[in-house]
C-alpha cells in the first residue's frame, strides 16, 4: 500500500479531527497524523484500487471539505 496525506483547515487539530469523523460518516476511512499541525492520512490499497474508486473517494472528500467548512464557518478559498 501507499500512504498519502494532506493538511486541511491550517492543520488545526480540533477541526481536522472533526473532518476525519465526517469522512468516516461518509464512508471513507482516514487517519489523523501530527500534533500541532494535524494532517489527514489515507492508506491506499495500491493493488486493489481502481480509477473509479479514486474518483469516488475524491468526490466524497471534496463534498466533506465543503460540509466541514460550512460547519466551521470557514471559507475554502
Amino acid at each position: 500500500g501507499a500512504m498519502i496525506a494532506f493538511t486541511p483547515f491550517g492543520g488545526d487539530p480540533r477541526l481536522v479531527a472533526r473532518f476525519v469523523h465526517l469522512l468516516f460518516e461518509a464512508g471513507v476511512i482516514s487517519f489523523v497524523a501530527g500534533n500541532e499541525i494535524t494532517r489527514v492520512r489515507f492508506l491506499v490499497p495500491m493493488g486493489a484500487i481502481t480509477s473509479n474508486d479514486i474518483e469516488a473517494v475524491c468526490e466524497i472528500i471534496e463534498n466533506t471539505l465543503r460540509l466541514a467548512a460550512q460547519e466551521f464557518q470557514l471559507s475554502l478559498s
